[in-house]
């Protein structure tokens, strides 16, 4: 037989070693080699040098990054926002030329975010108290250090480095200035775009692992504010969960800030100038009753129906099954007429003119 592909004929060559895998793959109980445990659960953390921190295989899965989470364009605003209020608070704070900057969010998870954190650590733990939630900014080293020298009046001090110890009561005290006068406050007037909304300072933790204000698998939403300062600078890493944001979910997905639906003043003006001069039909119900198929059967030409009503009592006017009018019987000219007594809509109706 011919082996050309071409002329129709079948190869005749089987790559080495099909037949066995394949063999091996349809035999049931098949045991998996210890190389092969190691590559489905991402190597056991054997990184090697040309992947760096790539996650691979269950991990990548448990612990990828995020995707496919909702879009906050509303919330890309108010970070731009508090970027150019913490430009001028910082200024005010520390009476120097300081320049404050915010990289774009991204989505993460706590863990990730606590992993991060530059030790020694001082996370500021911060209530938002309309939204019965949490979030967290974590102050770097160099930001503590450049704000207890500015503080203290040692602006044109070297950056010394906080490292091997914990910080000291009078930094703390600074810290804390340095988070109500301007991390809070910022925040507070950054998400009035939205909504009125109060943040506190709850806690400083100095363990990441203690500032943990939801599950370390949750989702969230971070950003990192850069500090610089006559050479000299630090970060502050802020973390918002996204089950604190959710009162507001819906108004942070909106493409541009205060989208109102249904309430166009033109349009409002519009309608306001039109519905005056808009013919209705009004219907005059006498009384409600309930009555059998049967006895509306047995009518005939003569027959009465007698009304639980005087005619003196008040008869309802509707529009659309809408109450407008409350009337009684009345007599004009030898015709039956209403006589209103109420109007049952609101008074700032406009009048027809």
């Amino acid at each position: 037989m011919n082996d050309d592909p071409s002329l129709g004929g079948e190869a005749s060559e089987t790559p080495a070693g099909t037949d066995n895998l394949d063999a091996d793959w349809g035999t049931a109980g098949r045991a998996l080699a210890q190389s092969d445990i190691d590559s489905l659960f991402g190597d056991a953390g054997k990184a090697t040098p040309d992947q760096g921190d790539t996650r691979r295989g269950y991990e990548a899965l448990i612990g990828g990054e995020l995707v496919g989470l909702d879009r906050l364009p509303v919330l890309n605003i108010i970070v731009d926002r508090l970027t150019q209020l913490m430009t001028a608070s910082m200024r005010s704070f520390t009476g120097d030329n300081a320049d404050v900057s915010i990289d774009r969010i991204k989505p993460m998870r706590l863990k990730d975010f606590l992993d991060d954190v530059t030790l020694p650590a001082m996370i500021a733990v911060i209530r938002i108290e309309q939204w019965d939630g949490y979030c967290l900014a974590a102050l770097d080293p160099r930001l503590i250090g450049l704000a207890v020298d500015v503080l203290l009046g040692g602006r044109r001090n070297r950056a010394q480095l906080i490292e091997g110890r914990p910080y000291t009561a009078i930094e703390r005290v600074f810290v804390e200035r340095l988070v109500n006068e301007v991390i809070t406050r910022d925040l507070r007037q950054a998400f009035e775009l939205i909504c009125e909304v109060d943040f506190v300072l709850d806690r400083f933790e100095g363990t990441p692992s203690y500032a943990a204000i939801t599950k370390l698998s949750a989702a969230a939403v971070g950003f990192r504010a850069e500090v610089s300062m006559e050479g000299r600078g630090g970060h502050i890493d802020f973390l918002i969960p996204y089950a604190t944001l959710e009162p507001v979910r819906d108004l942070l997905s909106q493409e541009f800030v205060a989208k109102r639906h249904g309430d166009d003043p033109v349009w409002r003006s519009h309608l306001l100038d039109e519905l005056p001069h808009t013919t209705v039909t009004l219907r005059a119900v006498v009384e409600r009753r309930r009555i059998s198929c049967a006895e509306v059967l047995r009518w005939r030409p003569g027959s009465k129906l007698f009304l639980n009503r005087r005619h003196d009592e008040p008869i309802d006017v509707l529009c659309n099954d809408l109450p407008v009018l409350r009337t009684r019987i009345a007599e004009k000219d030898g015709r039956i007429a209403l006589h209103v007594e109420e109007r049952r809509f609101t008074d700032d109706w406009p009048a027809s003119g």
